[in-house]
């Protein structure tokens, strides 16, 4: 009897081993899912997005609609940069050296035309070349610098000799509004009358 007792008690362990296994293979498949693997990036999500290759033809800019012309490519702003300039370009067909700013600024366009002029150290005998400009309605100033061309320590950059900057300031309200071109004298020598069209293209939309 009492064999009779353990071989029982045996099977049903054994049994029991048995339905476990089997009940195993059948596990909730939720627990087995292979850890899921990042998508691959797309070929757009790589390139560079520093250069907008539309950026010619009609642009606005702080209420000012301008013809950019082609092959002018318009530039992603820094972190640095933003809040201070609205817009930045480059000209490679001129030179890769060549920078053109936008920006409104307050201040007075008096100081502010100090300001540029205190960048730049002149040759001796060379002065600023200022003229009036009409845009649009407005009569707009254009400063003419050449020389020793030092940006300041807030932009952590050395002095360079040789340089051109063609400052245009218009009047607005409530802030005037910039434009600065600035490069390599022969470079700036490339753009200068198709900057200055660009300029009298302005037309104020506000």
């Amino acid at each position: 009897m009492v064999r009779r007792l353990q071989f029982f008690l045996m099977l049903l362990t054994l049994t029991s081993f048995w339905v476990y296994g089997c009940d195993s293979d059948h596990a909730d498949p939720k627990t087995d899912l292979p850890v899921p693997e990042a998508e691959p990036l797309s070929r757009s999500s790589t390139k560079s997005d520093k250069v907008d290759a539309q950026g010619t033809g009609l642009k606005e800019f702080d209420g000012i609609r301008f013809q950019v012309p082609e092959g002018w490519e318009q530039v992603t702003l820094s972190p640095a940069q933003q809040g201070l300039i609205t817009a930045s370009f480059r000209m490679p067909q001129a030179g890769n050296e060549i920078t053109l700013t936008l920006s409104s600024v307050g201040g007075g366009i008096d100081a502010n035309l100090q300001r540029w002029g205190g960048q730049f150290q002149l040759p001796p005998g060379e002065t600023p070349l200022q003229e009036s400009i009409r845009v649009d309605h407005e009569d707009a100033v254009w400063l003419d610098l050449r020389g020793t061309f030092d940006s300041g320590p807030a932009f952590n950059s050395a002095a360079e000799s040789g340089m051109r900057m063609i400052g245009v300031a218009i009047p607005r309200s409530p802030r005037d509004f910039y434009l600065k071109l600035t490069g390599p004298r022969e470079q700036l020598l490339k753009v200068e009358d198709e900057f200055r069209h660009f300029v009298k293209s302005a037309r104020f939309v506000q």
